[in-house]
Parts: structure tokens; C-alpha cells; sequence
């Protein structure tokens, strides 16, 4: 039975975000974190809500190349924060998930 976790390539570091554990390792790990952690706050920057579409996708397609663009999402995202800049390139077109 494959890994209901989908797990990524390599895990993202996650160091010193509030919110977020030291690392995310899989697409599940990261989409709950994401979801606690960013979503609901108004001030979320628009790479958050790429990463939890990216996530979403990933999960429902299980795809390796959609698990890594997720991942690449959210490497985007996490650095985006740590720089503390408000705008990010999206590394994906929009789209919002249902």
C-alpha cells in the first residue's frame, strides 16, 4: 500500500516560523501545518494560499511531479517569510481549490 503521507523528496526546514514545527516532511505534514497556521490569519501572504492549493492538488492527484511542485511551493513560501517581504512569485498559476 503506498504512503498515505506522501512524503517529499527531501523534507523543507521550517525553523523558527511561528506555528510551523522545525520541518515539514510530507505533503499531509505540510498541509495541516499550512491550514493552522497561515490560512486563518488575514495577513497571510498569497504564496500561503498557492502552497495549500499546490497541497491539496498534490494529495487528491498523488502525482510525484505534483508533490514536488508542492513542495517547491512551499520552499517559496517559508523563504518569502524568513526575508519578510510581501510579495512573492507564485510558481504556479491560480487556482483556487474546492
Amino acid at each position: 500500500m503506498p504512503d498515505r503521507n506522501l512524503p517529499f523528496s527531501t523534507p523543507v526546514s521550517t525553523v523558527g516560523l511561528a506555528g510551523f514545527p522545525d520541518s515539514l516532511a510530507s505533503v499531509a505534514e505540510a498541509r495541516r501545518a499550512v491550514e493552522e497556521a497561515r490560512l486563518p490569519v488575514v495577513r497571510s501572504r498569497h504564496a500561503w494560499l498557492d502552497v495549500a492549493n499546490s497541497l491539496v492538488l498534490a494529495e487528491a492527484a498523488r502525482s510525484p511531479s505534483l508533490i514536488e511542485a508542492a513542495r517547491a511551493a512551499l520552499c517559496l513560501a517559508v523563504a518569502v517569510e524568513r526575508r519578510g517581504t510581501r510579495v512573492a512569485t507564485s510558481v504556479r498559476p491560480w487556482a483556487l481549490a474546492a
